[in-house]
């Protein structure tokens, strides 16, 4: 049937005025259900705090926790279970178990377990959530099976920190690390944190990973979880991956490999210093400082030539650090290098030491010989340069 333009026009004003009245009424009942909801969850967690007054008495004790007495409707479980998941994430050890066993004869365990095959995705990652807070250990595998569902998808961090919680065995953490590796191989450190999450020490598996895998993101993973720590296990697997073909595995498995430098032979460290990746130069210079290694006080001078400007920085810091050889190695690069960066980070060095001994000496008598040798080597090195060096005298504190 013909209908005249306004007639349509009308038409279509009259269906999106439904539309958006329809819309707000429905975001009415929403918000009102909410309301609805909060204020029965307020009013349970009041009627229970006698219960949650006997759990905070009774939690550190040796006997186990007994649920409420009486019949519990949906609404006060549901209140009942956000107080135990508030606790159980704010506490460790002993306390921590004894709430989740609570837990699970409350029935929340199995409960959750249930909305985990909710056909809802929300309601899904929420059941996850809960069973991770809650380490039901009974449901990793259903939970690692939900994180291969979810594949590439940023909810999978909220599957696979659960199934990290949950995880009773290092096998568990192990197809964990390989599902998040495989659909999401350039989150490595959110991998590497979400790992961190388990109650187990993923050290051991890392540690083998290092020695037989050569999946690039599983060992970026790895080296990236066993950085900072002290575990000499690990120190023979390094080796192999600083022949790596990818420069962040040699990178990080030579900065690793330097954190044990007594285990090291002398001319691995200056193999390192001469490494053609940069980065794995400039680590080998300064953990020849940090562990003040005199014996590489000739390489670390050559390095103050390096075309990169964190090997000469790192060089420098490092010649400072041992005594006046080194102090002295560092005026004679500021005075006779041919490599015009070379003479400026030395003289950089230089300077920064001289004021830091400076300073020493003004708040402490005890420093001043070592500032006036300093001072000395840098006058006699430099000469006129070093005589054009404004001298302020330290004054002794009293």
């Amino acid at each position: 049937m013909w209908m005249e333009p306004l007639d349509q026009a009308d038409s279509v004003l009259t269906a999106l005025s439904l539309t958006i009245a329809g819309g707000f009424t429905a975001l009415f009942l929403l918000r009102s259900r909410h309301r609805t909801i909060t204020e029965r969850m307020k009013q349970s967690l009041e009627k229970h705090q006698d219960y949650f007054t006997y759990l905070s008495a009774n939690m550190h004790g040796a006997d186990a926790l007994f649920p409420p007495p009486g019949r519990l409707t949906p609404v006060e479980l549901k209140a009942i279970q956000s107080k135990l998941l508030q606790w159980i994430e704010a506490i460790d050890g002993e306390q921590r178990g004894k709430l989740t066993a609570l837990c699970r004869d409350l029935g929340l365990v199995e409960l959750e377990r249930q909305r985990l095959r909710s056909s809802r995705h929300g309601v899904r990652m929420e059941a996850a959530y809960h069973l991770g807070v809650m380490r039901a250990a009974e449901c990793t595998g259903e939970l690692l099976n939900l994180l291969e569902r979810e594949g590439s998808e940023p909810t999978a961090f909220v599957v696979g920190r659960a199934a990290a919680k949950c995880a009773a065995t290092l096998e568990d953490l192990r197809r964990l690390m390989q599902l998040l590796t495989e659909h999401h191989p350039k989150a490595h450190q959110l991998i590497a944190d979400t790992i961190a999450s388990s109650s187990l020490d993923p050290a051991p598996l890392f540690a083998e990973l290092l020695r037989s895998e050569n999946n690039e993101a599983v060992l970026t993973v790895a080296l990236i979880s066993l950085s900072g720590r002290n575990d000499p296990h690990v120190f023979g697997a390094l080796d192999r991956l600083i022949m790596s073909g990818h420069k962040e595995i040699r990178v990080k498995a030579a900065k690793m490999f330097l954190q044990y430098p007594h285990l090291l032979p002398l001319e691995r460290i200056g193999e390192l210093i001469r490494h053609p990746d940069w980065e794995i130069r400039a680590a080998a210079a300064k953990a020849v400082g940090e562990q003040q290694l005199d014996f590489y006080l000739e390489a670390l001078t050559r390095s103050m030539a390096d075309e990169e400007w964190w090997v000469r920085y790192y060089s420098a810091r490092s010649l400072s650090k041992l005594g006046s050889a080194g102090f002295e190695a560092l005026c004679e690069t500021a005075c006779s290098s041919e490599n015009g960066a070379s003479r400026e980070s030395a003289w950089e060095a230089v300077h920064e030491e001289l004021n830091q001994a400076e300073v020493s000496a003004s708040q402490e008598a005890l420093q001043m010989p070592h500032y006036n040798r300093l001072n000395f080597i840098f006058r006699r090195t430099l000469g006129e340069h070093g005589a054009s060096r404004p001298s302020h005298r330290p004054r002794i504190s009293s």
